[in-house]
């Protein structure tokens, strides 16, 4: 790991983001928008097809778990092929999952589509920042890596407004009712011809060299493997006894495990403090943040249009806030800009959870997700720049590992709730994991060093 440094000046850096970032750009917004529609009416399709709410946690949960025991074999494969065929296998199993939900709605294939989306999103989450620190340089990487976020946020509000018409569209074309389970399922089958056309952007790129020009250490060739210290297992006997193979065995399996694996797990102390708010968020957001669809929708019994309003308006917003980050990060320092913003954001969350008028309610939520998420960027910058070139694909694999984990259980314990006492106690749990987070952020790597005091 090494240290951060100074945030450059985002003057100038759009115009220097070179043809492959843009059409990175371009393929995000494609693809968020239409992972936007099927997000927006996900839980309430699988309502309306007639699944209880217990299975809908499954199915969360599911997904999530996929992504957490795929990690490993996932990184594996990044490390072994072009982060560009990464990205396009991403949008492959996102296709194949929404489709499967449109086409083929009963519980086994539901949860292979889960599956399947799990997979994809994590194949996306651990090549996409690899691939835009290569396709970057300092000048430019704040830019980029807001600018991705920004588009992934407000594109996916832009795709909830659109979102919001669909289903009345499609029970207009096909003369069956708005809120049936053939509506929804048409909406999805939407989704899925979007992330069709958004492996297009991919397929135009040509290759570029790397433009990773960090102090941490020059990027390698695009998808290029670590390298790997391979060590012959010492072989003096003539005719090698029963005990000796377990060690040879367990010396060819540690000879195997890539260079970068056993470096960072010498120094795991760093590591560990880039992970622990991570997990901490992922544990309050996968309580809440999955059902906020259903929240609005029970509270203030909205209608499919204005819902896919309110969705569009929180991406909107919380893109524009992603866009002003890197002015902020400038004058404050990144770490900073992040615990700043993820404070402020806490009170607008308990706002949320307790206001009993629609239009408070959606102001709260629109600046708690506008100033909790403008500051994710800049971490994970924070985080790759004090990364090694060659450990950075581990690295925010395992960050974004950290930010599944509480994926893996939380949703099934949110449905239970929801069911049992309602909204209430989920808002504290997430309030409390979201506080917990920040200080963690700031215990780390804002406190001010301990001074030795000396007596005279």
């Amino acid at each position: 790991m090494t240290a951060e440094p100074p945030p450059p000046a985002p003057s100038g850096a759009w115009r220097d983001l070179s043809r492959t970032a843009r059409l990175y750009l371009l393929h995000v917004v494609l693809l968020t928008a239409s992972l936007a529609i099927f997000g927006l009416f996900f839980n309430i399709a699988i309502l309306a097809l007639g699944f209880s709410l217990d299975f809908l946690g499954v199915l969360n949960s599911a997904s999530f778990a996929a992504a957490a025991l795929l990690s490993v074999p996932l990184l594996w494969l990044v490390s072994r092929i072009h982060l560009r065929r990464a990205l396009l296998l991403s949008a492959a199993l996102q296709l194949c999952g929404v489709l499967l939900f449109a086409l083929w709605p009963t519980a086994p294939a539901l949860i292979g589509a889960s599956v399947l989306v799990g997979a994809a999103a994590v194949l996306f989450e651990i090549s996409a920042p690899p691939f835009m620190m290569q396709h970057s340089t300092p000048a430019t990487r704040d830019t980029l890596f807001s600018a991705s976020t920004a588009a992934r946020i407000a594109l996916a509000g832009v795709g909830s407004l659109l979102a919001g018409q669909i289903p009345g569209l499609a029970a207009r074309l096909l003369a069956i009712g708005p809120t049936s389970a053939l509506a929804y399922r048409a909406t999805l089958a939407v989704s899925a011809l979007g992330l069709a056309i958004s492996a297009l952007p991919l397929l135009a790129m040509r290759a570029e060299p790397a433009a990773d020009t960090s102090p941490a250490a020059p990027a390698g060739a695009e998808g290029a493997a670590a390298p790997e210290h391979r060590h012959a297992a010492a072989d003096t006997d003539i005719a090698p006894s029963h005990h000796s193979r377990p060690r040879r065995l367990a010396a060819w399996a540690a000879a195997r495990v890539p260079a970068v694996w056993r470096d960072l797990g010498r120094q795991p102390i760093p590591l560990l403090k880039l992970l622990a708010s991570p997990a901490l968020i992922s544990i309050g957001a996968a309580l809440l943040i999955p059902y906020l669809n259903l929240f609005f929708r029970q509270r203030f019994a909205v209608s499919d249009q204005l819902l896919g309003a309110i969705f569009a308006a929180l991406g909107v917003c919380t893109g524009a806030a992603a866009l002003a980050a890197p002015r902020i990060s400038a004058r404050l320092g990144r770490i900073r800009t992040v615990v700043l913003t993820q404070a402020l954001a806490l009170p607008f969350l308990v706002l949320l959870g307790w206001t009993p008028w629609l239009g408070l309610a959606v102001g709260a939520a629109l600046a708690r997700a506008a100033l909790f998420n403008m500051g994710a960027p800049l971490y994970d910058a924070f985080a790759l720049e004090r990364s090694d070139a060659a450990a950075r694909p581990t690295v925010i694999a395992l960050i974004n590992g950290a930010y599944s984990v509480g994926y893996a259980v939380a949703p099934l314990i949110g449905t239970r709730v929801q069911a049992a006492y309602g909204f209430g106690p989920l808002f504290v749990a997430t309030g409390v994991c979201y506080a917990l987070a920040v200080l963690a952020k700031y215990w780390f790597f804002m406190r001010p060093p301990r001074q030795k005091q000396y007596r005279s």
